[in-house]
Parts: C-alpha cells; sequence; structure tokens
C-alpha cells in the first residue's frame, strides 16, 4: 500500500490542485477521536469517525477532538498542508472545528494559529494551511480539530497533513470553501448602534474652555485660535514593545509614528512581567532591559501618553516559574520581583493588572495546584498595595463568552471586593474568533453586569482574528470599538499589538509587515482620528478665554502663528 500513496495523493490533488513538493508528515498511525462523556460522543464508521456534541461549552472547544497525529519532525516556518475530508450530519446547516498543530500532550503548546475551518453538508476537502512558528518534534504532535464549542454532528472520513519548505509561497496553496460569517448587529442601521453614537455625543463630549496666552504668558484678548485635539483623554491604545521606543531602524520610526499620531494609552506587553525580571539573568541583560524601558517611559511621558501596568501576577504559572517544582521558592520570587518591579516603574504608569488571568481556562494552577500558593493572590495584592494607592485591575479573557470563564471572573472579584481587596476594575482582555462573535448589545449586557461590582472597565487586549475575511474583522473592531466608547464604564479601549512585524497573532494585526495598513487600522483611523476628532476656530473673548463642546484631551492651539499643546479645563 505504501507504494500506492504518491498516486493516492495524486488523484486528490486533482480537486484541490495541491502544490508540488509536498512531504506526507502523518505516517502510518490512525486518525484519533475523542470527546468528554459530559460533552457528547464518538462513533467509528467505515471510513472514519463521528463526533456529535450534545452539551457544547464555547470556552471548552477542547472538549472534543479529532487528531491527526505527525510522525516526522517540521522545521521552523515551514508550511504545513492539512486536508481535511469531513461533512456535517443531522440537523445543522454547517458546523466548525477549531483546527490546531500542536503537541499531543501537556502543555499542548500550538506551533501556529488556530484557524477556524467551515464544515458542509456534502463531503468536502478542506485545505488548512499553518506556518510554523518553532521546531515540531517527530512523534509528538498533531492537527488537532477541536469541536466542543458548538452542538454539531461531524464526521471526519481522513486528515492528510503535508509539509512543504519554508520558501513556498503561501498563496500557492489552495483555498477552503469558506462558510460567510457574521454577528447580529452588523447591519448598517442596526438601532443599537445608532443609540450608542448618541450617547457617545451625550457623554463623552464635554463643555471645555480655555485661557489662551501668548510668548510672553500674558492672556491674547479678541484673538483668533484654532484649536484641534491631538491626543483623547480616553485611552485608546494598543500594547507596545519598550525597545521600539528607542530603536533606530525605519521599522522603529515607523511604529513610534502610528503611536504618536493614533494613541492616548499604551501596556507594555511583555517588559513589567516577572519573567523579565528573572534573578538569575546577567547583569548587562538587566541593565539594556532598564535602559530601553525608561527611553520608552520617557519618550511616551513627553508625548503626554499614560501607560498600563502589565502585570504584577499571573494565576496560571508563567513560563519562567514552570521548571521550579519547590512551591516556596515561587511564592518568594513572586513577591520579590513584585517589589522589583514596583520599585522600578514607581508613578510612571496609571494602573496595574494586579492579578492576570486568575481563572485562565482552568489553566489557574498557582492557586489550586500549588500547595502553599492557595492565597498568593492574595499576598500579592496587599503588598503592591502597601507600595501604591494606583487603581488595581483584574485581568482576564474570554468575559464575553458565556460559561464558567466570565461567571468565575466575576465571582473572583465579589469575593475579593467581600474580603476587602478593592478591585477598582476589571480588565477584559476580549481575544475573539470569528468562531464566536457576541453581539454589541451582549458586550453592553455583560459591560453592564460587571458594573455592578467594579467602577471602571477597560479592553485591555483587543485582537480578532478570521479566516480570510478582513471585512468581518473590519466590522467587528468598528462595533466593538463604538460599544466601548458608548459606555461610561470604560476607561480604555487597547489592542494586543498593531504591527504584523510585532504581534502575537501577525494575521490580526493592523498593519502589515511593510506597513500597508489593513481595513481593520483603517477603521481606527477613521472613528478614533475622524469621526471622533474636535477642531475649531474660535475668537478669544476679552481676557482671552475661548469655550467649546467638544472630546476632551489634548489639544493643538494655533494663535499668532504660534502652535502649543495644552489641556483644557
Amino acid at each position: 500500500m505504501k507504494h500506492l500513496l504518491p498516486f493516492l495523493l495524486l488523484s486528490a490533488a486533482q480537486a484541490l490542485d495541491l502544490p508540488p513538493g509536498g512531504v506526507d508528515v502523518r505516517g502510518d498511525a490512525a486518525l484519533q477521536a475523542n470527546a468528554n462523556a459530559a460533552a457528547g460522543k464518538v462513533e467509528a464508521l467505515d471510513a472514519g469517525k463521528r463526533i456529535t456534541i450534545t452539551k457544547a461549552d464555547p470556552a471548552k472547544a477542547y472538549s472534543a477532538q479529532f487528531t491527526a497525529p505527525v510522525s516526522m519532525e517540521i522545521a521552523k516556518k515551514e508550511r504545513v498542508l492539512a486536508i481535511i475530508k469531513a461533512r456535517v450530519v443531522g440537523a445543522a446547516e454547517s458546523g466548525e472545528v477549531l483546527a490546531k498543530l500542536q503537541l499531543r500532550g501537556a502543555p499542548y503548546t500550538s506551533f501556529g494559529p488556530t484557524i477556524g475551518v467551515g464544515i458542509h453538508r456534502e463531503w468536502t476537502e478542506q485545505p488548512v494551511v499553518f506556518v510554523t512558528d518553532d521546531v515540531v518534534p517527530a512523534d509528538k504532535a498533531a492537527v488537532v480539530l477541536l469541536c466542543g464549542q458548538k452542538e454539531q454532528s461531524i464526521e471526519v472520513e481522513s486528515i492528510r497533513v503535508l509539509k512543504y519548505p519554508a520558501t513556498m509561497d503561501v498563496a500557492l496553496f489552495p483555498k477552503a470553501k469558506l462558510i460567510p460569517r457574521t454577528y447580529v448587529g452588523r447591519e448598517p442601521d442596526a438601532p443599537w448602534r445608532k443609540a450608542a453614537l448618541e450617547r457617545i455625543e451625550q457623554h463623552r463630549k464635554q463643555d471645555l474652555s480655555m485661557i489662551i496666552k501668548g510668548g510672553d504668558g500674558q492672556p491674547l484678548a479678541e484673538t483668533e485660535v484654532n484649536l484641534s485635539l491631538r491626543r483623547h483623554a480616553f485611552g485608546f491604545g494598543s500594547a507596545v514593545v519598550a525597545k521600539r521606543f528607542s530603536g533606530e531602524s525605519e521599522d522603529d520610526r515607523r511604529y513610534r509614528e502610528v503611536v504618536d499620531k493614533l494613541f492616548s494609552i499604551v501596556v507594555f506587553e511583555n517588559d513589567l512581567k516577572d519573567g523579565n525580571w528573572a534573578p538569575d539573568f546577567k547583569d548587562d541583560r538587566k541593565v539594556k532591559h532598564n535602559v530601553e524601558l525608561d527611553a520608552a517611559f520617557a519618550w511616551l511621558a513627553e508625548r503626554h501618553i499614560p501607560v498600563r501596568g502589565h502585570y504584577l501576577m499571573q494565576v496560571a504559572t508563567p513560563f519562567n516559574l514552570h521548571d521550579i517544582k519547590d512551591n516556596a521558592v515561587i511564592r518568594q520570587r513572586t513577591l520579590d520581583s513584585v517589589k522589583e518591579r514596583m520599585a522600578f516603574v514607581k508613578d510612571r504608569v496609571v494602573e496595574w493588572d494586579v492579578i492576570n488571568h486568575p481563572i485562565a481556562w482552568g489553566g489557574a494552577d498557582m492557586l489550586n495546584k500549588r500547595p502553599g500558593l492557595e492565597t498568593l493572590d492574595r499576598e500579592v495584592f496587599t503588598l503592591a498595595r502597601s507600595l501604591t494607592k494606583l487603581p488595581f485591575f483584574i485581568n482576564e479573557d474570554q468575559v464575553f463568552r458565556p460559561g464558567p470563564q466570565c461567571d468565575d471572573t466575576f465571582t473572583y472579584i465579589e469575593k475579593l471586593n467581600a474580603d476587602g481587596f478593592t478591585v477598582a476594575g476589571l480588565g477584559n482582555q476580549a481575544h475573539f474568533h470569528e468562531s464566536y462573535l457576541p453581539s454589541p448589545e451582549h458586550l453592553l449586557a455583560v459591560t453592564d453586569q460587571f458594573a455592578k461590582i467594579v467602577p471602571h472597565q477597560a479592553i485591555t487586549e483587543y485582537d480578532i482574528v478570521t479566516t480570510e475575511d478582513e471585512e468581518l474583522a473590519a466590522d467587528y473592531t468598528r462595533d466593538v470599538l463604538i460599544a466601548v466608547f458608548s459606555h461610561p464604564a470604560y476607561t480604555s479601549f487597547l489592542l494586543w499589538g498593531f504591527w504584523e512585524g510585532s504581534h502575537w497573532k501577525p494575521e490580526a494585526a493592523s498593519w502589515s509587515t511593510d506597513w500597508s495598513i489593513r481595513p481593520r487600522g483603517e477603521v481606527l483611523q477613521e472613528w478614533i482620528g475622524r469621526k471622533w476628532h474636535t477642531e475649531v476656530t474660535l475668537k478669544t473673548d476679552a481676557k482671552g478665554k475661548v469655550s467649546w463642546r467638544g472630546f476632551p484631551g489634548w489639544y493643538e492651539v494655533t494663535a499668532q502663528g504660534r502652535t502649543t499643546l495644552a489641556k483644557p479645563e
């Protein structure tokens, strides 16, 4: 049979027009299918397997999955083409799986992005392409199809997996037959959007005034003045990398240009996490890192761009502590790291994510799987409160998705508040995938619910992943932005990265590697930079005062040919 394999692949390739040069990495391992008893059941077919989900959980797509083991090592950046022959049966018109290339066992590390794949009523071969971000070890990885996120019955006959050289143009691979996706509330005349835009006009704009002074510091009476909003008071921003603010490359320059032009708040993606402050780092590494951070803080302060502090403690064990078995050592290193980082940062942030991922998809092991650390989060909270009066946020993902992650986050904050650990805000990470896009009205309802227990909320890590549907990504970004800005509970909306060249999910970036802007980036420019912009030309009164209604923030003030930056009253 092995001698027939090239012919069989060629026959299938005629329908999909596969590029030549692919190497089979599946070997002889059989297709596997597994489902938790509470989620559904698995059935063997004459050809392939069927999984029927009877109790879906959007937060636990992994509760039912098809697995195609990979037997051969795959190098970093090589292209991996998975060809999934599947169909959906039963009452559903379509189904979906989330395709991953990952380790078969703990810690289930992924080697590329999760890709949503629509499953059709008829048997269809669906191609999925992964570009590996690390070496995939032989006999330890698999292409996995997660399907426990919705009630559905999916049959998979086969999953073929081929690898191609890193030089292969991804555009040469066949495209999947997509099922169009959308979300409730997307229509142009959606009532929720009209109401939200009215709230923005009513509540986000303010009556503003300013005394205009000349170069001698004296008020300018009866003088024409132009005022143009330069930086919003509301926190529109992104995660950033500290070294980009002192780097000298053209990419660094363009990076700073976007930040300066568009954003009014940032958060360091990894620079303030404890993993970058390990005690065993060499002195020269520490010095370089601190110099870069100091330069970034100075650059941002000069431009009146505040910084969020992320984070003091992560409940899902950070990578730098994975290999430490002694929980007493983990406790002391965590507390020492909090002291060190807060001493360095001082008052250069406006708030802290004091606890990150307290629930963490069931992976919050620091508190529930490590004896002696059950109250470490409260120790960190108490220690940090003794060092600063800044607001403390609890930062968690998938709060907008119904299920345990949302409910348990609410309960966690409620308990902290009840026990005297005052939580100032919810940091809602808001990482979205096209497989589940809640309506803007649902987002607002969840926000209302959390507003009962915290005074402030922030979207801290927004991104959206779609399968070749940038229009959907742009529309959803626009509507999340509008919904958030319209709700008084929110103080900020931050992307988790904006440039493809420095992004944890490159496909979710707003600017491509070559700095060409994507539609979702155009949404940011249109709404933050133009629609929610205030510019007026006025004449000062006898005392040099002007008054107007607009968005609060820092304004460029031009009078008598002189431009200054000022913040109105």
